[in-house]
């Protein structure tokens, strides 16, 4: 994959949000942190960072084996969708953008889907703050899909060798339900998939008035 593209001094953003009907104009804030529509520019410092952590992603992530150009043709054509399969998201703080999360395999018949994050790399490296961003973010990440998207379940994979996410990804009300061992390589070696889910009733147990 060509990444000089995606950091080329030259290049103009396009600018503009990508605001997908289906959120009816989002915005969801949490301790200085939050979760609203991706800018057009945004998807070039994004996969600048992957560039750099690619080695770390499952195979399945959102961010893994994509370029940019698809990326955002694909967000694109889904925007006026009232159904679509996937929803991308900015991760701000204090109006910074600091990654990207959102929705994948959306299933409105069941409605449930797969939810994903991914951090800049000074942050997803920041040994002594990373569980705090993941737990910010996954709050997040529940707020939009049970209270804007009305799902009933979300679910997360995550590299059994990322233990200080898996125990965030619990601590934060996430029962793990699977564990798939010797799911691919990252870094090098083999490691396990940890599958996890959080229910709608489990988070409003937890957040009565979110």
């Amino acid at each position: 994959m060509d990444f000089k593209k995606f950091t080329n001094p030259t290049s103009k953003p396009i600018g503009g949000p990508l605001n997908y009907k289906v959120l009816k104009g989002m915005e969801i804030n949490f301790q200085g942190h939050r979760i609203k529509p991706l800018q057009t520019d945004d998807p070039r410092r994004l996969f600048a960072w992957q560039s750099q952590k690619a080695s770390s992603l499952l195979p399945d992530h959102p961010l893994s084996g994509v370029d940019e150009d698809s990326f955002l043709t694909s967000i694109k054509a889904s925007l006026l969708d009232p159904n679509p399969q996937a929803v991308h998201l900015r991760l701000d703080h204090t109006d910074t953008l600091i990654g990207i999360a959102g929705f994948t395999d959306i299933k409105w018949t069941d409605l449930q889907a797969k939810t994903y994050f991914f951090l800049d790399p000074d942050r997803s490296d920041d040994a002594a703050h990373f569980g705090r961003y993941c737990s910010i973010i996954l709050h997040l990440l529940m707020k939009c899909a049970f209270t804007v998207l009305l799902l009933d379940k979300i679910s997360i994979e995550t590299a059994g060798s990322e233990i200080m996410l898996v125990h965030t990804i619990e601590a934060s009300g996430f029962r793990r339900e699977a564990e798939f061992k010797d799911y691919a390589q990252v870094k090098g070696r083999n490691v396990s998939m940890i599958y996890a889910s959080c229910t709608k009733e489990d988070y409003f147990r937890v957040f009565p008035n979110p």
